[in-house]
Protein backbone atom coordinates (compact mmCIF):
# COMPACT_ATOMS: atom_id res chain seq x y z
CA UNK A 1 0.00 0.00 0.00
CA UNK A 2 1.53 3.47 -1.01
CA UNK A 3 1.56 6.42 1.28
CA UNK A 4 -0.38 8.09 -0.26
CA UNK A 5 -3.43 5.52 0.07
CA UNK A 6 -2.57 4.38 3.87
CA UNK A 7 -3.15 8.59 4.58
CA UNK A 8 -6.53 8.65 2.85
CA UNK A 9 -7.20 5.16 4.57
CA UNK A 10 -6.53 7.47 7.66
CA UNK A 11 -8.73 9.88 7.12
CA UNK A 12 -11.34 7.23 6.35
CA UNK A 13 -10.55 5.43 10.06
CA UNK A 14 -10.24 8.81 11.78
CA UNK A 15 -14.16 9.93 10.23
CA UNK A 16 -15.54 6.82 11.20
CA UNK A 17 -13.50 6.77 15.17
CA UNK A 18 -15.33 10.49 15.09
CA UNK A 19 -18.83 8.56 14.63
CA UNK A 20 -18.38 5.74 17.14
CA UNK A 21 -17.05 8.34 19.54
CA UNK A 22 -20.03 10.46 19.14
CA UNK A 23 -22.37 7.41 19.47
CA UNK A 24 -20.66 6.57 23.16
CA UNK A 25 -20.61 10.05 23.86
CA UNK A 26 -24.45 10.76 23.35
CA UNK A 27 -24.34 13.45 20.82
CA UNK A 28 -27.64 12.15 19.83
CA UNK A 29 -30.33 9.68 18.44
CA UNK A 30 -29.34 10.62 14.67
CA UNK A 31 -26.18 8.80 13.95
CA UNK A 32 -27.08 5.69 12.15
CA UNK A 33 -24.96 3.01 10.58
CA UNK A 34 -25.94 4.90 7.87
CA UNK A 35 -23.78 7.61 8.48
CA UNK A 36 -21.03 5.46 8.50
CA UNK A 37 -22.12 3.38 5.37
CA UNK A 38 -22.43 6.99 3.31
CA UNK A 39 -18.74 8.07 4.62
CA UNK A 40 -17.91 4.27 3.55
CA UNK A 41 -18.98 4.80 0.03
CA UNK A 42 -18.12 8.27 -0.65
CA UNK A 43 -14.12 7.40 0.23
CA UNK A 44 -14.91 3.83 -2.76
CA UNK A 45 -15.80 6.67 -4.91
CA UNK A 46 -13.78 10.11 -4.52
CA UNK A 47 -11.60 9.31 -1.91
CA UNK A 48 -11.06 11.61 1.03
CA UNK A 49 -11.68 14.83 -0.31
CA UNK A 50 -15.46 13.40 -0.82
CA UNK A 51 -15.67 12.08 2.75
CA UNK A 52 -14.66 15.88 3.48
CA UNK A 53 -17.09 17.32 1.09
CA UNK A 54 -19.95 14.73 3.11
CA UNK A 55 -19.61 15.75 5.83
CA UNK A 56 -19.53 19.85 5.25
CA UNK A 57 -22.81 19.18 3.42
CA UNK A 58 -24.56 16.76 6.72
CA UNK A 59 -23.20 19.86 8.83
CA UNK A 60 -25.18 22.84 7.08
CA UNK A 61 -27.84 20.65 4.69
CA UNK A 62 -30.57 22.41 6.78
CA UNK A 63 -29.73 26.05 5.19
CA UNK A 64 -30.36 24.94 1.80
CA UNK A 65 -34.26 23.18 2.78
CA UNK A 66 -36.57 25.34 2.17
CA UNK A 67 -39.73 25.78 4.57
CA UNK A 68 -43.11 27.56 3.21
CA UNK A 69 -45.86 28.35 6.15
CA UNK A 70 -49.21 29.46 4.66
CA UNK A 71 -50.98 32.32 7.26
CA UNK A 72 -54.55 32.14 6.21
CA UNK A 73 -56.95 34.49 7.74
CA UNK A 74 -59.73 37.46 7.01
CA UNK A 75 -58.38 41.10 7.06
CA UNK A 76 -57.17 42.46 10.27
CA UNK A 77 -57.58 39.19 12.36
CA UNK A 78 -53.96 39.91 12.97
CA UNK A 79 -51.98 37.86 10.81
CA UNK A 80 -49.64 40.33 9.82
CA UNK A 81 -48.72 40.90 13.55
CA UNK A 82 -48.55 37.06 13.81
CA UNK A 83 -46.13 36.56 11.36
CA UNK A 84 -44.03 39.88 12.84
CA UNK A 85 -43.98 37.79 16.30
CA UNK A 86 -42.88 34.65 14.94
CA UNK A 87 -39.98 35.78 13.18
CA UNK A 88 -39.05 37.58 16.35
CA UNK A 89 -39.35 41.35 14.68
CA UNK A 90 -42.15 43.95 15.88
CA UNK A 91 -43.62 46.80 13.70
CA UNK A 92 -41.19 49.26 13.24
CA UNK A 93 -38.48 46.74 12.11
CA UNK A 94 -37.77 47.18 8.90
CA UNK A 95 -38.40 43.66 7.57
CA UNK A 96 -41.45 43.40 9.27
CA UNK A 97 -45.01 43.03 7.73
CA UNK A 98 -47.67 45.86 7.83
CA UNK A 99 -49.78 45.91 10.62
CA UNK A 100 -53.33 47.38 10.16
CA UNK A 101 -53.00 47.81 6.35
CA UNK A 102 -56.17 46.14 4.62
CA UNK A 103 -54.62 45.99 1.43
CA UNK A 104 -52.05 43.39 2.28
CA UNK A 105 -54.52 40.80 2.58
CA UNK A 106 -55.75 41.43 -0.77
CA UNK A 107 -52.18 39.74 -2.13
CA UNK A 108 -50.08 36.94 -2.10
CA UNK A 109 -47.11 37.68 -0.35
CA UNK A 110 -43.99 35.79 1.65
CA UNK A 111 -41.71 36.91 4.95
CA UNK A 112 -38.61 35.33 5.21
CA UNK A 113 -37.30 34.77 8.76
CA UNK A 114 -33.98 37.12 9.88
CA UNK A 115 -32.55 33.87 10.64
CA UNK A 116 -32.99 31.52 7.83
CA UNK A 117 -34.57 33.28 4.84
CA UNK A 118 -35.39 29.72 2.83
CA UNK A 119 -37.93 30.20 6.00
CA UNK A 120 -40.83 31.54 4.54
CA UNK A 121 -44.57 32.94 6.08
CA UNK A 122 -47.04 33.20 3.30
CA UNK A 123 -49.62 36.24 3.78
CA UNK A 124 -53.08 34.75 2.45
CA UNK A 125 -56.11 36.03 2.08
CA UNK A 126 -59.20 34.25 3.40
CA UNK A 127 -61.55 32.50 1.34
CA UNK A 128 -64.56 33.68 -0.01
CA UNK A 129 -63.08 37.38 -1.62
CA UNK A 130 -64.13 38.62 -4.72
CA UNK A 131 -60.42 37.87 -5.95
CA UNK A 132 -60.14 34.48 -3.77
CA UNK A 133 -63.57 32.55 -4.39
CA UNK A 134 -63.73 29.69 -2.67
CA UNK A 135 -64.33 27.13 -6.31
CA UNK A 136 -60.35 28.63 -7.47
CA UNK A 137 -58.93 29.52 -4.13
CA UNK A 138 -56.75 25.99 -3.66
CA UNK A 139 -55.32 26.55 -6.81
CA UNK A 140 -55.18 30.41 -6.66
CA UNK A 141 -52.60 30.35 -3.70
CA UNK A 142 -50.85 27.19 -4.75
CA UNK A 143 -52.26 25.03 -1.88
CA UNK A 144 -49.36 21.64 -2.79
CA UNK A 145 -46.38 24.52 -2.50
CA UNK A 146 -46.93 24.82 1.33
CA UNK A 147 -45.72 22.73 4.47
CA UNK A 148 -47.84 24.14 7.02
CA UNK A 149 -51.21 26.02 7.40
CA UNK A 150 -52.26 28.39 9.85
CA UNK A 151 -56.04 29.11 9.63
CA UNK A 152 -56.89 32.56 11.80
CA UNK A 153 -59.75 34.19 13.17
CA UNK A 154 -59.87 36.80 16.43
CA UNK A 155 -63.84 35.40 16.43
CA UNK A 156 -65.94 32.32 15.83
CA UNK A 157 -64.31 30.31 12.52
CA UNK A 158 -66.62 31.21 9.06
CA UNK A 159 -67.62 28.28 6.91
CA UNK A 160 -65.09 29.51 5.11
CA UNK A 161 -62.79 28.64 7.30
CA UNK A 162 -63.86 25.07 8.04
CA UNK A 163 -64.54 24.61 4.62
CA UNK A 164 -60.56 24.84 4.07
CA UNK A 165 -59.91 22.49 7.20
CA UNK A 166 -61.44 20.37 5.67
CA UNK A 167 -60.20 20.63 2.11
CA UNK A 168 -57.02 20.73 3.66
CA UNK A 169 -57.40 17.41 5.64
CA UNK A 170 -58.83 15.94 2.40
CA UNK A 171 -54.88 16.49 0.81
CA UNK A 172 -53.11 15.03 4.12
CA UNK A 173 -52.40 18.84 4.83
CA UNK A 174 -51.34 19.60 8.62
CA UNK A 175 -52.82 22.62 9.76
CA UNK A 176 -53.87 24.36 13.01
CA UNK A 177 -56.49 26.42 14.27
CA UNK A 178 -55.33 29.91 15.56
CA UNK A 179 -57.40 32.34 17.71
CA UNK A 180 -55.74 35.68 18.26
CA UNK A 181 -56.45 39.19 20.76
CA UNK A 182 -56.67 36.41 23.43
CA UNK A 183 -55.52 39.64 25.62
CA UNK A 184 -58.36 41.50 24.75
CA UNK A 185 -61.12 38.70 25.79
CA UNK A 186 -58.97 38.40 28.42
CA UNK A 187 -59.07 42.06 29.65
CA UNK A 188 -62.87 42.59 28.64
CA UNK A 189 -64.05 40.19 31.08
CA UNK A 190 -61.70 41.33 33.88
CA UNK A 191 -63.51 45.22 32.96
CA UNK A 192 -67.21 43.00 33.41
CA UNK A 193 -66.39 41.28 36.25
CA UNK A 194 -63.85 42.09 38.32
CA UNK A 195 -64.63 40.41 41.45
CA UNK A 196 -65.48 36.82 39.76
CA UNK A 197 -62.53 37.58 36.98
CA UNK A 198 -60.70 33.92 36.58
CA UNK A 199 -58.20 34.06 33.87
CA UNK A 200 -57.89 30.53 33.64
CA UNK A 201 -61.36 29.68 33.33
CA UNK A 202 -61.92 33.23 30.58
CA UNK A 203 -59.34 30.94 28.64
CA UNK A 204 -61.17 27.14 29.25
CA UNK A 205 -64.75 28.88 28.35
CA UNK A 206 -63.28 30.08 25.11
CA UNK A 207 -61.14 26.80 24.06
CA UNK A 208 -64.29 25.08 24.52
CA UNK A 209 -66.22 27.14 22.43
CA UNK A 210 -64.22 27.08 19.55
CA UNK A 211 -63.75 23.49 19.76
CA UNK A 212 -67.12 22.31 20.52
CA UNK A 213 -67.58 24.71 17.01
CA UNK A 214 -64.77 22.67 15.27
CA UNK A 215 -66.39 19.68 16.14
CA UNK A 216 -70.12 20.14 14.75
CA UNK A 217 -68.00 21.05 11.33
CA UNK A 218 -66.05 17.81 11.11
CA UNK A 219 -62.86 19.53 12.19
CA UNK A 220 -62.76 17.49 15.74
CA UNK A 221 -59.34 16.48 16.05
CA UNK A 222 -57.56 19.57 15.13
CA UNK A 223 -55.41 21.73 17.20
CA UNK A 224 -56.27 25.10 18.56
CA UNK A 225 -53.98 27.67 19.95
CA UNK A 226 -55.33 30.87 21.74
CA UNK A 227 -52.12 33.51 21.53
CA UNK A 228 -51.88 36.89 21.39
CA UNK A 229 -49.16 38.63 19.47
CA UNK A 230 -48.15 41.12 21.85
CA UNK A 231 -47.77 38.75 24.58
CA UNK A 232 -45.91 35.55 23.78
CA UNK A 233 -45.13 34.71 27.05
CA UNK A 234 -48.85 34.23 27.79
CA UNK A 235 -51.24 32.01 26.90
CA UNK A 236 -50.46 29.48 23.84
CA UNK A 237 -47.61 31.06 21.50
CA UNK A 238 -44.57 28.98 23.03
CA UNK A 239 -46.66 26.02 22.63
CA UNK A 240 -48.01 26.95 18.96
CA UNK A 241 -44.10 26.92 18.09
CA UNK A 242 -43.26 23.39 19.75
CA UNK A 243 -45.69 22.19 18.43
CA UNK A 244 -45.26 23.44 14.98
CA UNK A 245 -41.82 21.48 14.79
CA UNK A 246 -43.74 18.45 16.22
CA UNK A 247 -45.79 18.01 13.81
CA UNK A 248 -43.84 19.53 10.53
CA UNK A 249 -42.59 17.53 7.78
CA UNK A 250 -40.16 14.70 9.51
CA UNK A 251 -37.49 15.83 6.90
CA UNK A 252 -37.41 19.46 7.47
CA UNK A 253 -38.15 20.04 11.03
CA UNK A 254 -34.55 20.32 11.94
CA UNK A 255 -34.62 23.09 9.37
CA UNK A 256 -37.27 24.53 11.34
CA UNK A 257 -35.80 24.37 14.87
CA UNK A 258 -32.55 26.24 13.75
CA UNK A 259 -33.77 28.89 12.48
CA UNK A 260 -36.97 29.85 15.29
CA UNK A 261 -35.59 31.77 17.67
CA UNK A 262 -34.64 30.33 21.08
CA UNK A 263 -37.01 31.90 23.47
CA UNK A 264 -38.17 29.09 26.42
CA UNK A 265 -36.66 25.54 28.02
CA UNK A 266 -38.17 23.37 25.26
CA UNK A 267 -37.24 25.46 22.25
CA UNK A 268 -33.66 25.58 23.82
CA UNK A 269 -33.25 21.97 24.73
CA UNK A 270 -33.98 21.58 20.84
CA UNK A 271 -31.99 23.28 19.70
CA UNK A 272 -29.19 21.82 21.75
CA UNK A 273 -30.26 18.36 20.89
CA UNK A 274 -29.98 19.73 17.12
CA UNK A 275 -26.39 21.33 17.76
CA UNK A 276 -24.97 18.03 19.45
CA UNK A 277 -26.01 15.82 16.67
CA UNK A 278 -23.62 18.37 14.51
CA UNK A 279 -20.82 17.64 17.17
CA UNK A 280 -18.83 14.48 15.32
CA UNK A 281 -19.36 15.69 11.90
CA UNK A 282 -17.02 18.72 13.00
CA UNK A 283 -14.84 16.89 14.77
CA UNK A 284 -14.12 14.39 11.98
CA UNK A 285 -13.23 17.47 10.11
CA UNK A 286 -10.82 18.50 12.32
CA UNK A 287 -7.71 16.00 11.31
CA UNK A 288 -6.15 18.83 9.72
CA UNK A 289 -5.83 22.38 10.88
CA UNK A 290 -4.53 24.54 14.05
CA UNK A 291 -4.13 23.05 16.74
CA UNK A 292 -4.17 24.31 19.92
CA UNK A 293 -3.06 22.72 23.26
CA UNK A 294 -6.12 21.97 25.75
CA UNK A 295 -5.73 22.87 29.39
CA UNK A 296 -6.74 19.61 31.77
CA UNK A 297 -6.41 17.57 28.31
CA UNK A 298 -3.92 15.37 26.42
CA UNK A 299 -5.27 16.59 23.08
CA UNK A 300 -5.21 19.42 21.14
CA UNK A 301 -8.32 20.93 19.50
CA UNK A 302 -8.48 22.28 15.67
CA UNK A 303 -9.18 26.13 16.99
CA UNK A 304 -10.29 27.38 13.43
CA UNK A 305 -13.17 24.75 13.24
CA UNK A 306 -14.19 25.27 16.95
CA UNK A 307 -14.08 29.16 16.64
CA UNK A 308 -16.57 28.37 13.73
CA UNK A 309 -19.11 25.95 15.36
CA UNK A 310 -18.75 28.51 18.49
CA UNK A 311 -20.32 31.10 16.65
CA UNK A 312 -23.33 28.88 15.63
CA UNK A 313 -24.12 27.80 18.52
CA UNK A 314 -24.02 31.85 19.39
CA UNK A 315 -26.05 32.91 17.28
CA UNK A 316 -28.77 29.90 17.37
CA UNK A 317 -28.81 30.03 21.15
CA UNK A 318 -29.47 33.98 20.77
CA UNK A 319 -26.97 35.01 23.10
CA UNK A 320 -25.45 36.95 20.23
CA UNK A 321 -26.08 41.15 20.27
CA UNK A 322 -28.31 41.44 17.27
CA UNK A 323 -30.27 38.11 19.35
CA UNK A 324 -30.35 39.67 22.72
CA UNK A 325 -31.70 43.13 21.57
CA UNK A 326 -34.35 41.53 19.52
CA UNK A 327 -35.89 39.32 22.31
CA UNK A 328 -35.23 42.06 24.67
CA UNK A 329 -37.40 44.60 22.32
CA UNK A 330 -40.17 41.72 21.60
CA UNK A 331 -40.51 41.31 25.37
CA UNK A 332 -40.13 44.69 26.65
CA UNK A 333 -36.90 43.50 28.58
CA UNK A 334 -33.49 45.48 29.47
CA UNK A 335 -30.96 44.16 26.64
CA UNK A 336 -28.04 45.74 28.79
CA UNK A 337 -29.08 42.95 32.12
CA UNK A 338 -29.38 40.59 29.72
CA UNK A 339 -26.27 41.05 27.60
CA UNK A 340 -24.63 41.15 31.40
CA UNK A 341 -26.08 37.93 31.71
CA UNK A 342 -23.78 36.26 28.71
CA UNK A 343 -20.87 38.55 29.32
CA UNK A 344 -20.65 37.11 32.99
CA UNK A 345 -21.32 33.43 31.99
CA UNK A 346 -18.78 33.47 28.88
CA UNK A 347 -16.14 35.83 30.43
CA UNK A 348 -14.83 37.39 27.88
CA UNK A 349 -16.67 38.83 24.59
CA UNK A 350 -16.66 35.95 21.81
CA UNK A 351 -15.07 37.60 18.99
CA UNK A 352 -12.03 35.73 17.17
CA UNK A 353 -10.18 32.55 17.73
CA UNK A 354 -8.44 33.50 20.91
CA UNK A 355 -11.67 34.20 22.56
CA UNK A 356 -12.84 30.81 21.93
CA UNK A 357 -9.63 29.42 22.82
CA UNK A 358 -9.70 31.22 26.84
CA UNK A 359 -13.41 30.31 26.92
CA UNK A 360 -12.31 26.65 26.01
CA UNK A 361 -9.40 26.72 28.40
CA UNK A 362 -11.39 28.33 31.28
CA UNK A 363 -14.07 25.80 30.68
CA UNK A 364 -11.87 22.96 30.77
CA UNK A 365 -10.74 23.78 34.19
CA UNK A 366 -13.66 22.92 35.61
CA UNK A 367 -14.59 19.88 33.92
CA UNK A 368 -13.64 16.58 34.38
CA UNK A 369 -9.98 15.86 32.78
CA UNK A 370 -10.31 13.26 29.63
CA UNK A 371 -7.25 11.70 28.58
CA UNK A 372 -6.12 10.39 25.04
CA UNK A 373 -5.89 7.07 26.07
CA UNK A 374 -9.21 6.74 27.73
CA UNK A 375 -10.84 8.72 24.54
CA UNK A 376 -9.30 5.76 21.83
CA UNK A 377 -9.74 2.87 24.23
CA UNK A 378 -13.35 3.49 24.26
CA UNK A 379 -13.48 3.97 20.70
CA UNK A 380 -11.20 1.26 19.67
CA UNK A 381 -14.01 -1.35 21.30
CA UNK A 382 -15.95 -0.28 19.07
CA UNK A 383 -13.84 0.02 15.37
CA UNK A 384 -10.70 -2.70 16.92
CA UNK A 385 -9.22 -2.42 13.36
CA UNK A 386 -8.35 1.21 13.76
CA UNK A 387 -5.17 0.41 16.28
CA UNK A 388 -2.47 2.97 16.32
CA UNK A 389 -4.06 5.26 13.24
CA UNK A 390 -6.45 6.87 15.66
CA UNK A 391 -3.10 8.23 17.03
CA UNK A 392 -2.59 10.13 13.80
CA UNK A 393 -5.34 12.59 14.68
CA UNK A 394 -6.12 13.46 18.19
CA UNK A 395 -7.98 16.44 17.05
CA UNK A 396 -10.56 14.83 16.81
CA UNK A 397 -11.01 13.53 20.40
CA UNK A 398 -10.17 17.16 21.64
CA UNK A 399 -12.44 18.92 18.59
CA UNK A 400 -15.20 17.08 20.13
CA UNK A 401 -14.45 17.74 23.70
CA UNK A 402 -14.06 21.65 23.26
CA UNK A 403 -17.70 21.78 21.39
CA UNK A 404 -19.03 19.84 24.24
CA UNK A 405 -17.49 21.79 26.95
CA UNK A 406 -18.95 25.21 25.23
CA UNK A 407 -22.09 24.02 24.19
CA UNK A 408 -23.10 22.61 27.79
CA UNK A 409 -21.68 25.94 28.98
CA UNK A 410 -24.06 28.20 26.66
CA UNK A 411 -27.29 26.53 26.52
CA UNK A 412 -26.94 26.83 30.78
CA UNK A 413 -26.36 30.67 29.67
CA UNK A 414 -29.32 30.36 27.18
CA UNK A 415 -31.48 29.37 29.65
CA UNK A 416 -30.16 31.58 32.30
CA UNK A 417 -31.75 34.44 29.71
CA UNK A 418 -35.09 32.98 29.17
CA UNK A 419 -34.97 32.74 33.02
CA UNK A 420 -34.50 36.23 33.73
CA UNK A 421 -36.98 37.63 30.97
CA UNK A 422 -40.00 35.62 32.64
CA UNK A 423 -38.70 36.95 35.72
CA UNK A 424 -39.97 39.88 34.72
Amino acid sequence: MTYENVYIQCHVLICCAAVAAAEIMDAGGDLMQEDLEQLKKAFNSSGVEECRSLLERKRDEWKSITLDVAVIGNSGVGKSSFINAIRGLTADDERAAAVGVTETTMEIRSYEHPRNPLLNFWDLPGVGSDRFPKETYLSKIGVDRFDFFLLISDDRFTQNDIWLGNELQLRNKKYFFMRTKIGVDVTGNKKRHPKSHNEKAVMKDIRKSIQQHLKDNGCENVPVFLIDNYKLKKFDFEQLKLRLVEDFPIMKKSALVLSLQATSDEMISLKVSELRSRIWKVAALSSVGAMVPLSGVSMPFDVALVAQEVDVYYTQLGLDETSLKRYSKIMCSDYRQLQSVVDSRLGCKLSGVDAVTKLVEMLSKNAVPLTTSAAMEEVSRFIPTIGSVIAASLSVGGTYYALKLVLDNMESVALEIVSKVESK
